[in-house]
């Protein structure tokens, strides 16, 4: 039997638990991070999911300089996106120059118990069956796994969708995609009002002729993520694809999840051949890798001293103890339903102050198990303010010596869609690490520490929790938002943009401002 003894155990490798382990190393820690796959990143890197949403700050700020500085990054106003190859390099230099320890090829499967406490967490790997014990432990599987092993209540799916998870896509990397070619036809696409109230996209009007034409054997949503890899010219560019999908999914099931990835390999190459054949700028391209890790959006979501709501993202709700900034907009990935894709919206029987009320007819197919109530509002959130994710959002019930981070946190289900993103797990990561350390010289647990003293070592640390950006990306949105609406016609909104119908029947987009 192999055991380790450390002062944090960090579970999973993914950039919530490399934020957590150089976090809690820099402030002195004897810290282990151990991770099953045999390099860093999780979705970022192995899942080609490489744009950075979000407001970058913090150590993400500090990981995507360092990679700028070395041509590593494409540096654009929003969602930046990085070498999938490199940033696994410099996570991992990260972690080392910090002083965190690294071991690959460990899978954590169970966890001893001390009453409230972990004691250790049992791990297999290439050296056999394994104990790590540590004085605190920061899950950041993604799912949330040791946190289930200690028994820390969590919650799956939600009641509208029948405990259903979101759609799942597996990532690509694709080579010589003439981009100057697409953006252009893209931009005389939604010239021409294609855009709405259609929300698939150019590229979905595309995927429709190749259904019709045959060439696709069913209809495969076009996902939207594309993201430049620096390195290549933009007309033979290298770029990280995130389309196909796969619905009706339980991303705790092994046979479901196995069923995911067989079909995801399929739509990869299906969706190679339709786009070079449809695709305005895809004509010579070709798959150059497809994703080592299933790009699952959600699975378990842990119960914790505090739940984000669904409503706080509308609301730009703000915490005395929050920990991370969420300035986009819901993301739900329609778990049925490819033709509506994305659902950028909740449900409300009253509006919500400081967000978006709209009374839009309702779409069964949107809705495809629980309607909502008559007379409800479509409510969405409005991207030139923030909500706040608190630090008790970490922090389980039931479990005394554990913080949780990354995409597992304390969430209602559409809350958790939306705050899911890269930016987010960072910052939640590097929150958890700081709050170790306080947790560990003091002699307290998570649950008794104040999350304020956390959220002000960050802001100490250069971390700005209490304002947005006053430059760049978000001061632009601000800037747009300054219009005057009156006498226009709402067409439809799509994320956090509103359709407005002109009087010579073109369509433009708006970002509206708190109250509109």
């Amino acid at each position: 039997m192999i055991k380790y003894d450390v002062d944090v155990l960090v579970i999973g490798g993914g950039c919530a638990g490399v934020a957590a382990g150089v976090t809690a190393a820099r402030r002195g820690l004897r810290t282990l991070l151990i991770e099953n796959m045999n390099n860093l990143g999780g979705l970022m890197t192995n899942g080609y999911v490489t744009g950075v949403a979000g407001i970058v700050e913090g150590v993400c700020k500090e990981l995507l300089d360092r990679l700028n500085k070395k041509g590593f990054l494409c540096d654009t106003p929003h969602s930046p996106s990085v070498d999938p190859e490199m940033c696994k390099y410099e996570m991992e230099a990260m972690l080392l120059q910090a002083g965190c320890r690294i071991l690959y090829g460990c899978h954590a499967v169970d966890v001893n118990m001390d009453g409230n406490n972990i004691k250790d967490v049992i791990v297999y790997s290439k050296s056999g069956r394994m104990e790590i014990s540590a004085r605190l432990f920061i899950d950041t599987t993604g799912d949330g796994d040791v946190a289930a092993f200690a028994g820390a209540p969590y919650d799956i799916g939600n009641a509208e969708y029948m405990g259903l998870n979101l759609a799942h896509t597996l990532g690509m990397r694709m080579g010589n995609v003439n981009l100057p070619k697409f953006r252009e036809a893209s931009r005389k696409w939604m010239a021409e009002g294609k855009g709405w109230p259609n929300n698939l996209g150019m590229a979905g009007e595309c995927m429709d002729k190749a259904v019709q034409n045959g060439d696709l054997p069913y209809p495969i949503f076009p996902g939207g993520l594309i993201h430049q890899i620096p390195g290549a010219p933009d007309e033979h560019a290298d770029i990280s694809f995130c389309v196909g999908h796969s619905f009706y999914n339980h991303n705790l099931d092994v046979e479901d999840l196995s069923r995911q990835i067989v079909e995801q390999h399929q739509q990869s190459l299906w969706i190679e051949n339709a786009y070079r054949k449809y695709v305005p700028g895809f004509e010579n391209c070709r798959i150059t890798a497809i994703g080592s890790l299933p790009g699952i959006r959600d699975s378990r979501r842990i119960i914790g001293e505090y739940i984000l709501k669904d409503r706080d993202i509308a609301a730009a709700t703000k915490f005395e103890d929050g920990i991370a900034k969420f300035p986009e907009f819901y993301d739900t990935h329609h778990p049925t339903s490819g033709y509506h894709g994305f659902r950028h919206h909740i449900h409300s029987k009253e509006p919500i102050p400081g967000s978006v009320n709209l009374k839009e007819p309702c779409d069964k197919a949107m809705h495809p198990f629980c309607p909502p109530e008559e007379d409800s509002y479509s409510v969405y959130s409005i991207r030139t303010t923030y909500c706040d994710i608190p630090y008790r959002c970490i922090v389980p019930l039931k479990v005394d010596n554990l913080l949780v981070a990354g995409r597992c946190v304390s969430s209602e289900f559409h809350a958790m869609a939306a705050v899911r993103i890269i930016s987010i797990c960072m910052s939640t990561g590097e929150a958890a690490g700081i709050a170790a350390d306080l947790c560990l010289r003091e002699g307290i647990t998570p649950r008794q520490l104040d999350g304020k003293r956390v959220r002000q070592e960050m802001i100490d640390s250069g971390v700005p929790l209490d304002k947005l950006p006053e430059d760049g990306f978000w001061a632009y949105l601000a800037d747009v938002a300054d219009k005057d609406l009156s006498g226009l016609d709402f067409v439809r909104i799509r994320g956090d943009m509103i359709g407005i119908r002109k009087e010579d029947g073109s369509i433009t987009m708006h970002i509206p401002m708190k109250g509109e």
